[in-house]
Parts: C-alpha cells; sequence; structure tokens
C-alpha cells in the first residue's frame, strides 16, 4: 500500500514539473484560466507545488492576457503599493509631511504606464529648494524580482542633477535608507522605533 501511495506522489510531481515546464509555452487565455481553476480543485497537490503552478500560471496570463490575470490574481502591483503603503503611514507618523511639493501616497511611475518596466509604484516628496527624493518598488519585467530604488534629485534650472541612487533587495534595510533621507528633507530627525 505503501509503494502505489509513494508511486502516486512520485507521478504527481513528475506531472506537476511537466506541467511548469509547459505553462511558458502556453499562449492560450483560456486554457490557462483552465488550468487555474483545476489547480485550485486538485485535492492531491500540495501546498509549496499549487503556489509554484499559481506563480507559473498567473506570470504568464500576465503576459498572455493581462486583464484576465488581473481579475483571477489582482492587479500586477499590488505587493509593491501595499508594502509602499504602510512605508508612507510609517513616514508620515514620523515626520511632517505638509512641506511636501508634490502629491502624497503611492503613486503610478511613468515607467509602468508607458510599458517600460511591468511594475513601477512609488513615494515621492518634494522640497521648496527642489530637492526631490523617491522610493520605489520596480518590477522589470513579468518574470523578474522586484527591487527597491531610492533617488534623490535635485531638480529645476539650478538644480545639480542626481545627488544619490541606489538599489536595494532587502525592504528593511531600503526602509531605514528612505526614512534616514526623508529627515534630512524635511529637517527632523527620525525617531528610533522604540519611541
Amino acid at each position: 500500500m505503501q509503494d502505489i501511495e509513494k508511486k502516486k506522489a512520485e507521478q504527481l510531481k513528475a506531472e506537476v514539473e511537466r506541467a511548469l515546464a509547459r505553462i511558458d509555452q502556453m499562449n492560450d487565455a483560456n486554457a490557462l484560466k483552465r488550468l487555474h481553476a483545476n489547480i485550485q480543485r486538485h485535492p492531491e497537490i500540495d501546498d509549496l507545488d499549487r503556489e509554484r503552478l499559481n506563480e507559473s500560471t498567473m506570470n504568464r496570463l500576465r503576459v498572455v492576457a493581462p486583464a484576465l490575470a488581473t481579475r483571477l490574481g489582482g492587479p500586477k502591483d499590488t505587493e509593491g503599493r501595499d508594502f509602499l503603503q504602510k512605508v508612507y503611514e510609517q513616514a508620515s507618523m514620523k515626520f511632517d509631511l505638509s512641506s511636501n511639493k508634490v502629491g502624497q501616497g503611492v503613486k503610478t511611475g511613468g515607467w509602468m504606464i508607458n510599458g517600460a518596466r511591468y511594475v513601477d509604484v512609488y513615494l515621492s516628496y518634494k522640497t521648496s529648494e527642489g530637492k526631490n527624493l523617491s522610493f520605489a518598488w520596480i518590477q522589470q519585467d513579468v518574470g523578474s524580482k522586484p527591487y527597491l530604488e531610492l533617488l534623490l534629485r535635485h531638480v529645476g534650472r539650478d538644480g545639480s542633477g542626481e545627488l544619490i541612487k541606489e538599489t536595494f533587495h532587502d525592504p528593511s534595510a531600503a526602509t531605514d535608507r528612505y526614512l534616514a533621507e526623508l529627515a534630512k528633507l524635511t529637517d527632523q530627525t527620525a525617531p528610533s522605533d522604540s519611541e
């Protein structure tokens, strides 16, 4: 009996691997939608394999049928927006952001609007002297890993251009760095988390 169950588990694993290999080649949105539904209904797929299959299917759907992917899995920038919203809430509790010369909150970047980046959402703070700090969640394309970018520029006629441009893969380090730069721009000291 145990041998039969082991063989079934091995066959299922092999089937999952074959499905993962096939998904990247699929161009039929309806077939991808059916596959997504079948993944949810299959009782014997373990959580890890289900997650891998779901992620692969949704990534392919975002290429083949973006509107359908959004209906099934939500907007492509949800993870970035949620992260940046939490950072914004943290910053607005620590600092007086009323002197910001650009809109508050999470914004959609131009690189995402024009299609050059898959995901580009950001926070921005601009001083009256023309210094602009942006903190962006960027994902170049469907298959790439997202990263965070901190950019400090001095814009305008008398501006000196880019002052700082840093890329982060560690959200905690990126957030700390953003808050430290924001403290300088707002002429406030960043309170410690223990306060």
